[in-house]
């Protein structure tokens, strides 16, 4: 057993985890259980980038568009959607530079799930 605020390296030392906030487990699972349960996500790179913000943000297949420093994070609701979302992208005339599947890490998870708590107490 291992307790550590030092996600890195419990993410690769540990098979198992539990997310404990404010004394109670709130999380519990393998590594790959608690970052796949964050969803699928893409990095994309694209010119016009707001162009692309647009459009991921108008797509039912995507949940959420965020800024990652000149490309953009979308989290998928549908992780088949991937090649539609390129193939709509390119018809609408945007230059598609990157569009890589983004795996959280447990540091990412934590904050969104002790996040999520904190918002709703």
């Amino acid at each position: 057993m291992l307790s550590s605020h030092l996600l890195d390296e419990v993410e690769k030392t540990c098979d198992g985890v539990a997310i404990v906030d404010r004394g109670r487990i709130v999380a519990q699972g393998t590594i790959a259980e608690l970052r796949d349960g964050g969803g699928t996500h893409l990095l994309i790179e694209a010119e016009p980038i707001e162009h692309a913000r647009t459009l991921l943000a108008s797509s039912e297949a995507v949940s959420e568009v965020t800024d990652e420093g000149g490309s953009l994070r979308a989290r998928l609701t549908d992780p088949a959607a991937v090649s539609e979302l390129n193939r709509r992208l390119v018809e609408a005339g945007i230059a598609v530079r990157r569009l890589e599947p983004v795996q959280a890490s447990l540091e990412q998870r934590f904050l969104e799930i002790t996040s999520r708590f904190e918002e709703a107490a």
